[in-house]
């Protein structure tokens, strides 16, 4: 399993590599930024439309037009449909929400950003990112970007990775601590 997950993490290395290395050569990294977020931000939303980048029974094509369908009211560039055309041609629609990760990542590096990733159990009100954002910029710094995530199997609670570093106050955690505990008396 293990291996597999390194093989899917190097293709989304790969193609966000790519995507970041054609968008910085035409000075677009920024355009191409925001046409991703929108990207990940729509498929957070729609559970439908996040099975479909992930179903094996739905053409790659077809995938593809339901993409662009979707950013056909914004103003995205043509880099981005180039991009989407790319990896339906390549029928890595299954990746695309992890190379868009990535590209942020390779983004924030680039800017000397520090990177941090927040999973939470359910999806946070924009309030409550702001609020995690400033608490975590007066403790790193500035020059922040996160990164959220939702995992409902860590119950409730937060866990913050920063770099190597990790702040795990999930309930899940506190559980299997209590565990362990209860286990040694």
């Amino acid at each position: 399993m293990s291996a597999h997950i390194s093989f899917g993490d190097l293709i989304s290395d790969r193609y966000a590599s790519a995507l970041y290395d054609l968008a910085a050569d035409s000075k677009k990294v920024d355009t191409v930024l925001q046409d991703l977020k929108l990207l990940k931000e729509c498929i957070e939303k729609n559970k439908d439309l996040k099975l479909l980048t992930k179903s094996p029974l739905i053409a790659s094509n077809d995938k593809l037009r339901v993409f662009e369908k979707i950013l056909s009211n914004q103003s995205v560039s043509k880099l981005t449909i180039n991009f989407l055309k790319v990896i339906s041609k390549n029928k890595r629609f299954a990746n695309l929400f992890s190379i868009i990760l990535e590209f942020v990542n390779i983004n924030a590096k680039k800017r000397g950003d520090i990177l941090a990733d927040v999973t939470s159990a359910e999806v946070l009100s924009d309030k409550q990112k702001n609020n995690i954002k400033d608490q975590l910029k007066s403790i790193l710094g500035e020059k922040l970007s996160l990164n959220f995530q939702v995992d409902n199997k860590i119950i409730g609670g937060l866990i913050v990775k920063v770099g190597s570093k990790m702040i795990d106050s999930s309930i899940v955690s506190q559980i299997n601590k209590l565990k362990i505990v209860m286990e040694g008396a």
